[in-house]
């Protein structure tokens, strides 16, 4: 059985830039975060972007990454290379700068065992070097200073390292500027002074921290240490505008501190702080911070930075933002269940006409994309290199948004074959998306190209988990253009392939059971689809794209397709095709999988809404094959009794029913778990049995048939209960407003009034006769 209702706890976030209302589920109901389920085909990168990864355009604060650039740390590593000797390993300076604790270095230090602790590190080999003492010395200030200031920080990075320094004696630090004025190299002046400024900026000293940047750092961009001291200085700064353009400069010379520049950055001041920027390349940078925050429509930034430097980084990743942003308010409503991007903005009303918001945004939405490709085409020649490929790319990317295949093809056709990996593996997607809209997806040669499609991403995501996101949205594209073409057995596949991708949320995916692999096709196949995918189920030779669709997805018994196959003839009245399908199965299959035996475990052939607590017994041993063979025989006796048998069986195969299970998976619909993965399936629950499941057209059908062929009161008085039962329920079953209901409002109608009357002296009115019911005929 399936999870029943759970509240939807979903996070609210906050924008710098605007007002933004998220994606949030507001009735009770299984969801997942708005960055999960939105979709993004458009990953290339530029070599540069790395560090600018928190910035990618998200439906959260920051894009989520677990990985960080160490390049800042390369560049202070090789800065003690280039001073102490080129025998020295980079590696072994970092093992000693970001691995090692201040307490472990200078309990070796003092034990005169830093050769013994660090054995064969070219770095400390060096410093024990009687020439470099003052190397030595310097590292041991810094590893003591290190030791005594905030454990949150380090000495010569942002980043943390936790270190125990318990019952360990804190070194006296004192004479700062002494330290400073006695070193006579430059190289280690200035690391003096970068470590006395960092232990003030800590000390809340923010005279003595824009007194050190300025009187030893500011001079020396040559070193690393520069653009680190300028971050603190900049935070020093009680000038807001001045403050943000001296973040504008860490952020366009160093790594490390691109995200705690945004952290710190000031918004709505862009006039002022371009007002003191000093060239294009300056304001640039400062239009770029501006904008990497910005989840709104954002071309005219875009524009003006290409104006100021247009073959920047910078303006490379905004158009990529800009791509993810479209691909969000298009790609989003349309693949996936909650029918809303994941960034929706203040104002715009998606829960009251949701068909009319939709239109009206999806237009506006158009009109940006066009005037975004219209922009790159434009520009597209003036660039060069890498530059031009990603622009490309990116205008492919826009032209297939658009429905424009052609237009689409040939700019991908232009991507350079000597364009980096990224690029090439954005150009698979788009080739990928022009076979899935024009080829014929049928044809084997067709699918085993888009194999090799999937599989060169699939490959890279072994080193980019980034990609994740882009497989997800590529294989639900995908299901959507097969399940177009009819093929909803790929269709199936390839949507089970998406969410297997979408960052391990579904909890089935992690643990695969029974209706795992049955999910979607319970909601969209044919018995037809239920064939196809037994033969490829039990196929010996899979194509390669036959073998990649089904790994991970195909179910490992062939009885659960068929299983499904039988509910499907049963929910369409085909007994004879449920029956055959059921009896080619394991006989004790219900007993053993999924909940069948905890569900399907009373008599059908007495309806449960009579029975009383009591009277209820769960001890049957249910067989759907039996049951559906019994269904046939009554059918062909087409008596009074067979006719009221029928009639019972059918109410409990209902959503009212005790055997409900013979007709759904899950009693939930529209509200579990399992809806979420796999969409809503209350509207087709509807036609099961020709209204049967929510209506009792079924049942009520033949209670009317019995009533008519029966003979006897008992029976009779039986059936015009029971007809007024589905008479009732089925009003109702699509959830009449107070205001329909007030319209149409429910009739007991003249089977109730006969039983009040005719039936009156029957041991059935005698046993079911109660007030409530008498109250509809008042």
């Amino acid at each position: 059985m399936e999870p029943r209702i759970y509240p939807a706890i979903m996070r609210v976030f906050s924008s710098l830039l605007l007002v933004l209302s998220f994606q949030v589920s507001f009735a009770c109901g299984w969801s997942v975060s708005p960055e999960t389920s939105r979709l993004a085909l458009f990953k290339a990168q530029r070599e540069g972007f790395f560090k600018l990864t928190p910035f990618y355009y998200s439906a959260d604060y920051y894009y989520a990454t677990n990985t960080f650039s160490t390049v800042d740390q390369e560049l202070n590593c090789l800065e003690w290379k280039k001073k102490l000797g080129n025998l020295i390993d980079t590696k072994d300076v970092h093992t000693i700068l970001y691995e090692t604790d201040g307490e472990q270095f200078e309990t070796a230090y003092e034990t005169k065992s830093l050769k013994k602790v660090f054995d064969k590190n070219t770095f400390i080999e060096a410093l024990l070097l009687p020439k470099n003492k003052v190397f030595l010395n310097y590292m041991l200030f810094a590893k003591k200073l290190e030791y005594n200031s905030n454990t949150d920080v380090r000495w010569e990075s942002w980043n943390q390292i936790g270190y125990n320094s318990k019952d360990h004696k804190l070194a006296v630090i004192n004479d700062f500027e002494k330290k400073i004025k006695t070193a006579k190299d430059a190289f280690l002046k200035q690391r003096y002074a970068f470590l006395i400024l960092r232990y003030s900026f800590y000390a809340q000293d923010k005279n003595e921290v824009i007194r050190l940047y300025d009187t030893y750092l500011s001079e020396n961009k040559n070193t690393i240490l520069e653009p680190w001291a300028l971050y603190y200085k900049a935070l020093c700064i009680d000038n807001l505008p001045l403050q943000n353009y001296l973040l504008s400069k860490v952020f366009a010379s160093c790594e490390e501190k691109t995200f705690a520049v945004l952290q710190h950055y000031n918004w709505k001041l862009t006039q002022e702080t371009l007002a003191l920027a000093q060239n294009n390349e300056e304001r640039s940078v400062i239009l770029s911070i501006e904008s990497l925050r910005n989840s709104a429509p954002d071309l005219k930034t875009i524009e003006e930075v290409y104006k100021l430097s247009p073959n920047s980084i910078n303006l490379s990743f905004l158009i990529g933002r800009e791509v993810n942003k479209l691909e969000d308010w298009i790609f989003t409503p349309q693949y996936t269940n909650d029918g809303s991007p994941s960034v929706t903005f203040a104002g715009t009303d998606w829960y009251g006409d949701y068909a009319k918001a939709r239109e009206e945004n999806l237009n506006k939405d158009i009109l940006h994309l066009r005037a975004l490709e219209y922009f790159l085409i434009s520009i597209r020649e003036q660039t060069a290199g890498e530059q031009k490929d990603y622009i490309t790319a990116a205008i492919a990317q826009l032209c297939f948004m658009d429905d424009d295949i052609v237009l689409g093809k040939k700019y991908t056709d232009m991507i350079s074959d000597k364009a980096n990996a990224s690029i090439q593996m954005q150009k698979n997607i788009q080739l990928a998306l022009v076979s899935l809209k024009q080829d014929n997806l049928k044809r084997e040669e067709v699918q085993n190209q888009l194999f090799k499609y999937f599989d060169s991403v699939e490959n890279l995501v072994e080193t980019d988990n980034g990609l994740f996101k882009n497989l997800y949205s590529l294989y639900r594209i995908a299901s959507g253009e097969f399940s177009k073409q009819g093929d909803r057995a790929v269709a199936g596949l390839l949507m089970m392939k998406s969410d297997i991708k979408s960052e391990g949320v579904y909890s089935s995916y992690d643990s695969r059971y029974f209706y795992s692999y049955i999910g979607y096709f319970d909601r969209t196949a044919t018995t037809e689809d239920m064939d196809r995918l037994m033969a490829l189920q039990q196929k010996k030779d899979k194509t390669p794209f036959e073998k990649y669709i089904c790994s991970g997805t195909i179910a490992p018994d062939i009885n659960y397709y068929k299983d499904l196959k039988g509910t499907i003839a049963f929910r369409n009245n085909n007994l004879e095709l449920a029956y055959k399908t059921f009896a080619s199965m394991p006989k004790d299959f219900w007993e053993k999988t999924y909940a069948f035996k905890d569900y399907l475990n009373e008599n059908p052939f007495t309806p449960k809404i009579l029975q009383t607590d009591k009277e209820r017994k769960f001890d049957y041993r249910f067989n759907k094959t039996e049951f559906i063979a019994k269904l046939i025989q009554l059918k062909k006796q087409n008596t009074a009794s067979s006719n009221l048998q029928l009639a019972h069986a059918y109410f409990n195969v209902s959503y009212l029913g005790n055997s409900w299970m013979m007709s759904a998976y899950d009693w939930t619909s529209g509200e579990s778990y399992i809806d979420y993965v796999y969409g809503d399936n209350s509207e087709k629950e509807k036609t099961y049995q020709k209204g049967n499941y929510y209506g009792l057209a079924m049942a009520k059908l033949y209670y009317e048939k019995a009533l008519k062929l029966s003979k006897n009161n008992n029976e009779k008085a039986m059936a015009s209960l029971m007809i007024f039962e589905c008479s009732y329920y089925g009003h109702y079953a699509n959830m009449v407003s107070a205001e329909e209901e007030a319209k149409n409002p429910f009739k007991a109608g003249k089977e109730l009034v006969n039983f009040y009357s005719i039936y009156k002296t029957t041991p059935t009115f005698k046993k079911y006769n109660c007030p409530l019911l008498h109250s509809f005929i008042n």
